[in-house]
C-alpha cells in the first residue's frame, strides 16, 4: 500500500527507512530515499508507519513520541 503517492513510497519503504536508515520521523524516510515531502498529506500515515516498526525496538518508542512532538510544535508556529 502507498503511503507517500507524490514520491512512490509504500509501506515496505517506510519500513526499509526505519530498519536501514534508523529513520524515526517522516523527514528522515525522504532523506533515506533521495526525495523530499510534496503535498504532506502523508505525514500522519507514515508516522503511525513508524511507530508501528519502531515500538518493537528497545527504546525507540520514546524517540518516535518526542519526535511527533516536535514535529507537532514546529507544524503549530
Amino acid at each position: 500500500m502507498f503511503v507517500c503517492v507524490c514520491n512512490a513510497l509504500n509501506q515496505g519503504d517506510v519500513k526499509r527507512a526505519a530498519t536501514e536508515g534508523n529513520a524515526t520521523r517522516p523527514a528522515e524516510v525522504f532523506r533515506f530515499h533521495g526525495c523530499q515531502p510534496q503535498c504532506g498529506k502523508c505525514a500522519c500515515h507514515m508516522r503511525s508507519e513508524l511507530s508501528q516498526h519502531c515500538c518493537s525496538a528497545d527504546g525507540a518508542q520514546d524517540r518516535v513520541i518526542a519526535n511527533v512532538a516536535a514535529d507537532q510544535a514546529i507544524a503549530a508556529e
